[in-house]
């Protein structure tokens, strides 16, 4: 009669134990899952900030020539400015000049 009882609660208790074993393989299934989404949400994220960096970074560059080249271009105009001031001082220097010589001081 012992040997019954022990059987049968050995027989009981295995499907609770099954029962326990399978929540726990589901349990850790659902974490794994989640574990592995979150991976791949943060796998994109870095992707994409990665992308946005060398993006800004292009632009960055870019926007460096720009500046050299405008500041360049500027200095040029700048030294075009003082010759051309130069040049029209001079020029109407010698038109006071001449219209001095023809015209005299009245």
């Amino acid at each position: 009669m012992k040997k019954r009882i022990t059987l049968f609660l050995l027989a009981a208790a295995l499907p609770m134990a099954a029962s326990a074993n399978s929540d726990e393989l589901m349990s850790a299934q659902a974490a794994f899952r989640q574990a592995l989404a979150a991976q791949n949400s943060t796998d994109a994220g870095l992707i994409h900030l990665q992308q946005r960096l060398e993006d800004a970074q292009r632009r960055k560059a870019s926007a460096e020539a720009d500046i050299q080249a405008y500041s360049q271009k500027l200095a040029e105009a700048q030294q075009q400015k003082a010759a051309n001031d130069s040049a029209l001082k001079q020029a109407g220097e010698r038109l006071n000049a001449a219209w001095q010589a023809v015209h005299g001081s009245r």
